[in-house]
């Protein structure tokens, strides 16, 4: 309050030295005109896909706004003069990237006589070229599954999968071709003869390692203990890449860590002692992975890129190191699917006995194939543990590969699922759905034109496209339907971090703890609310807070250490018969619900 009556006071202080002196202020610029302005500054920039959206949503606005049409051919001549310079340069993934947004504007010509094929032919050339084999059977199995794949692309999407010894994705491979009328090669066949071979548990143990991350010497209480972390990990490719949690290895990336950080690998069987040094290839905060490398040439890989179904009930096993007691190896059943503890996606919960030291090891199904990782557990409730299911890790490696921390896409909105459909209840300021003038209330029914009704749906959907790439989504306003042109902006670590910095708290209130907040008045930072909604399932249905519930806010807390929000509040419940309480509600800031 002090500061807002300095400001109040510098600011009279001002008019009145001004008193007298010619005014020279020039009006601002109306809004349909600071819009078009920056559409040109985009154009200027080169960020002609941003200023294609921007045109979008000002037709949507303004139909009647001057230059429209000169500045969409502008933008559309650039695309197209992107896309030819992309490919001129070899660079076939920004070439790949382009043509699917001028698909989005139904302007694929653009691209002449290339497709998404040819384009995706040439970037598995230059990783098979590369030695980047796991990499060319995601981008073959893309290939695959495209309404014009030819024999020869099955072929070499199941030759890709029999070099590096990817079992579960030969024999599907195989059974599509058999189902197209297409032969299959006699190294194929028995390759996939071989591949329907489970393999031996010891097999499987050899290509699991152990992960030690030394942080040195911890002292509590004037007393040095080693500080290490165990995880696991598992190879997926010759070369000695490894999989694994980031939880694992976070002090390896964390740029807030300033201490002592070693990693080492143990493999099974080895001498005791034996540690072999490991770097971090690729980190990924949001889906808790990491690739690491080691020079080893692994006696066995894992793999399975063709996103087998689970389901209760099944059978499965995981291998890791507990309490770091190597090469142990855990059976038990699928609990549970569509678990959501991430931000993006879904996990499966099993009851296979898992214990810290086990993060990072494989999941396996009956025939060895690799169906998730695990990640998690809840130590004071056994059996009670949790992994990323492999159709999710498949969509970030990739970018794993790549290097570095991964980027993902994202519309900057949250949702929740109604009985309407997908529900936004908040768009982050100066992000694209923002931009696109989608509105909390709006019912979000697709994405380049396939519906959909589950937020891990979309947000896998939203997965299959790179940052800075054109979508279309389908919006429905009361009765009233449109279709807003969107480019994808890089998601951030923590949405609503980002959120807290741009917005006001009264805003984040709803994404955090799903009930919408009405001001009626506020002193100083106490505010009286009266609650205009309560989202089914969240933080505030579950604490009894409905709707027309008047509450006043006492304290508001935000540890991004310890990642959490907390609210004080005192409230008259209708459930409890409008008697007042006091409470306090909390949430992570990681929450799951931004697409």
């Amino acid at each position: 309050m002090k500061a807002r009556l300095v400001v109040a006071a510098v600011c009279a202080a001002a008019l009145v030295g001004c008193a007298g002196a010619p005014k020279s202020v020039s009006a601002p610029p109306t809004l349909p005109q600071a819009q078009l302005d920056q559409v040109k500054t985009l154009l200027g920039s080169g960020s002609y896909l941003q200023a294609l959206a921007e045109i979008d949503a000002l037709r949507r606005a303004k139909p009647d706004a001057p230059d429209m049409d000169s500045l969409n051919k502008q933008a559309l001549d650039a695309l197209a003069q992107g896309f030819t310079a992309s490919v001129t340069k070899k660079d076939f993934a920004a070439g790949l990237r382009l043509l699917d947004s001028a698909r989005a504007l139904g302007k694929a010509d653009i691209a002449g006589s290339w497709t998404e094929k040819a384009l995706l032919q040439q970037i598995a050339s230059a990783q098979a070229a590369s030695g980047d084999k796991v990499l060319e059977l995601l981008t073959r199995l893309r290939i695959v599954g495209l309404s014009d794949a030819a024999e020869s692309d099955f072929t070499e999407a199941a030759s890709a999968a029999a070099a590096i010894g990817n079992r579960a994705v030969i024999g599907p491979i195989v059974t599509a071709m058999k189902a197209h009328g297409f032969a299959v090669p006699a190294d194929l066949a028995a390759a996939n003869d071989a591949a329907a071979q489970t393999p031996t548990f010891p097999a499987m143990i050899s290509g699991t390692v152990t992960i030690v991350v030394d942080r040195g010497i911890k002292v509590e209480k004037g007393v040095g203990y080693p500080d290490r972390v165990i995880g696991s990990g598992f190879f997926i490719d010759k070369r000695g890449y490894i999989l694994t949690n980031h939880h694992v290895v976070e002090s390896e990336v964390d740029p807030k860590y300033e201490g002592y950080s070693r990693m080492y690998v143990r493999l099974s069987n080895s001498p005791v002692g034996e540690r072999i040094p490991a770097k971090v290839v690729g980190y990924d905060s949001t889906f808790d992975l990491a690739l690491i490398k080691a020079e080893i040439t692994p006696s066995y890989t894992f793999g399975n890129f063709g996103g087998e179904t689970m389901a209760p009930g099944e059978r499965v096993f995981a291998i890791g190191s507990p309490a770091g007691l190597e090469e142990t190896l855990t059976s038990g059943i699928i609990s549970a699917t569509g678990r959501r503890l991430l931000q993006v996606g879904d996990s499966v919960q099993v009851d296979v006995p898992l214990n810290p030291g086990n993060s990072g090891g494989p999941l396996l199904n009956e025939h060895g194939d690799v169906i998730g990782i695990v990640f998690a557990g809840i130590q004071q409730f056994a059996g009670l543990n949790f992994a990323i299911p492999f159709t999710w890790v498949q969509k970030t490696l990739p970018q794993l590969y790549k290097g570095g921390q991964a980027v993902h896409p994202w519309l900057g909105m949250a949702v929740v699922e109604t009985e309407k459909g997908l529900e936004v209840v908040y768009t982050v300021p100066d992000e694209p759905a923002a931009q696109a003038g989608i509105a909390v209330g709006d019912i979000i029914e697709s994405v380049n034109g396939s519906a959909y009704a589950k937020l891990a749906d979309i947000q896998s959907a939203v997965l299959d496209h790179e940052a800075q790439t054109l979508v279309t989504v389908g919006v429905r306003r009361g009765e009233e339907r449109f279709t807003a042109m969107v480019c994808l902006n890089q998601r951030p670590d923590q949405p609503i971090e980002v959120a807290l910095k741009r917005d006001t708290r009264d805003n984040v209130v709803y994404p955090l703890f799903g009930m919408q907040l009405e001001n009626v008045g506020s002193f100083l930072w106490k505010g009286d609310y009266i609650v205009k909604r309560v989202t089914r399932g969240s933080i505030a249905d579950e604490s009894g807070i409905s709707q027309d519930d008047p509450l006043t806010v006492q304290d508001w807390i935000v540890d991004t250490d310890k990642g959490y929000a907390a609210m004080q509040v005192v409230i008259k419940k209708k459930r409890a018969g409008f008697v007042e309480s006091a409470i306090q509600i909390a949430a992570y800031l990681e929450t799951d619900n931004f697409i």
